[in-house]
């Protein structure tokens, strides 16, 4: 008897599983910043049969700091831009880019949220969630920044990696640190500071992390076009006294997210 009612119970749980749709993924893991593609099968929910599929997006789904897909139009009239692509009888797909469908930045989004709806929202699948986006994998320079696409309220960290250096005063340079200069929109300077400690992570790599509005003063109403970072620090001369040398000025250029 008891294996019977165990038989039981495991149909009914599978049941439950089919009766909920299947969602997958191409490719399988990505970033915030890749394309990727849903396919929904809608088999087995309200959906069944449907010739017209919206998808509801959301992101940062229990951990704070989300915001709807800006596909998603209003409940009972989905935009057009969150119609899926009907490819087979009851398989539904949809290609978006994180970093596009949210307007937020790589550093913002940490996972994301969807279902399938109709237009006007009188059937859905239900919630399908949360789907992790990977951390970004950077290929390592003598300078960088991350994320490497952010709007100007963002955090960003410019690094120094010292042992990929190329120029040899760079390579000796010591007492490190880092000038700013922010720039509006049409290019104007807005602000800047000189001469910023670094972090010495390892012994071959420096770093400084800011948010603009916390390093100049913003005025009201101006939003930041771009930053330039250059890393500055002292070398040795043939006499033993320290002089001052500086890496090139690398310019950064905000990402606008709608």
């Amino acid at each position: 008897m008891k294996k019977i009612l165990l038989l039981v119970v495991c149909c009914f749980g599978a049941m439950w599983a089919s009766g909920q749709g299947k969602v997958t993924f191409s490719p399988a893991t990505f970033t915030a910043e890749d394309e990727v593609t849903i396919t929904l099968d809608v088999t087995g929910t309200p959906l069944e049969g449907a010739n017209d599929v919206y998808v509801w997006a959301f992101s940062n789904d229990g951990i704070g700091g989300g915001k709807d897909a800006s596909t998603n139009g209003q409940w009972g009239s989905s935009s057009e831009d969150a119609k899926m692509t009907k490819t087979a009888t009851n398989i539904f797909t949809f290609k978006f880019t994180g970093t596009t469908l949210f307007g937020q930045s790589p550093a913002e989004l940490i996972n994301f949220g969807f279902l399938g709806k109709s237009k006007d929202g009188s059937k859905q699948t239900p919630d399908y969630k949360p789907f992790k986006f990977d951390p970004l994998v950077f290929t390592a320079s003598q300078f960088r920044i991350f994320p490497a696409k952010l709007d100007y309220t963002d955090m960003a960290t410019v690094y120094f990696h010292q042992s990929l250096a190329t120029d040899i005063n760079l390579q000796r340079m010591t007492n490190i640190k880092v000038n700013l200069s922010f720039y509006n929109e049409a290019g104007d300077p807005v602000g800047s500071k000189q001469g910023i400690a670094t972090v010495k992570e390892s012994a071959i790599l420096f770093s400084y992390s800011f948010i603009p509005d916390r390093v100049v003063t913003i005025p009201a109403g101006i939003k930041l076009g771009k930053f330039s970072y250059q890393f500055t620090g002292t070398v040795k001369d043939a006499n033993g006294l320290d002089i001052t040398t500086s890496g090139p000025v690398t310019e950064v250029v905000y990402t606008v997210f709608n």
